[in-house]
């Protein structure tokens, strides 16, 4: 006996068939779709050294903490008004680091962090150069770390944002350097 072939089903396989292609025409394009999409996020101008930022924010948070001790432990007027634009540089800088690093999605952890201030020094018959020398130091470490940024990074708002930062430490630093007497370069 002959099977008969039943033209009642070939409407239904027909658009069985034409809703698989389509599926995986659909599928197909999502995924090419995710992959520019993920192609993207990877080609914006994102790369940074987290760590370095971390490190930023940490010895910039520092530099303001011991700029507000120095302030309570000198007296003389000079060295007062140059702690306090090295206070307000600082916090600007701190600013501008925070709102950029939100910018970028990058997210900063609240730090904990130790001054490394000896009880004893601050006793001494010169606390202020203590803490000035203290202060001095951390600056040198921020400038070493934004020139690193300006030489590694290749976001251009980071780059710009070391070059102008750098530029305030550095007559920070001189400031600083000329107040102690001290006329060191790097």
């Amino acid at each position: 006996m002959k099977k008969r072939f039943n033209f009642q089903l070939v409407p239904c396989k027909l658009v069985l068939f034409f809703t698989m292609i389509l599926t995986l025409a659909c599928v197909n394009q999502e995924e090419n779709q995710l992959d520019s999409i993920f192609a993207e996020e990877n080609n914006i101008e994102s790369t940074i050294d987290f760590n370095l930022v971390d490190f930023l924010n940490e010895s910039n948070k520092k530099i303001i903490d011991l700029a507000a001790i120095t302030f309570s432990e000198i007296k003389d007027s000079k060295k007062m008004l140059l702690i306090l634009k090295i206070k307000r540089d600082h916090q600007k800088i701190d600013s501008e680091l925070i709102s950029l690093a939100e910018k970028n999605l990058i997210i900063i952890p609240k730090t904990a962090y130790d001054l490394k201030i000896n009880p004893d020094s601050l006793n001494g018959k010169n606390p202020d150069f203590y803490l000035l020398k203290i202060l001095e130091n951390q600056m040198k470490n921020q400038m070493v770390a934004f020139d690193k940024i300006e030489k590694t990074a290749q976001n251009t708002d980071f780059k710009i944002f070391a070059a102008k930062s750098k530029k305030t430490i550095y007559g920070n630093y001189d400031a600083l350097q000329t107040c102690l007497g001290i006329k060191i370069g790097l």
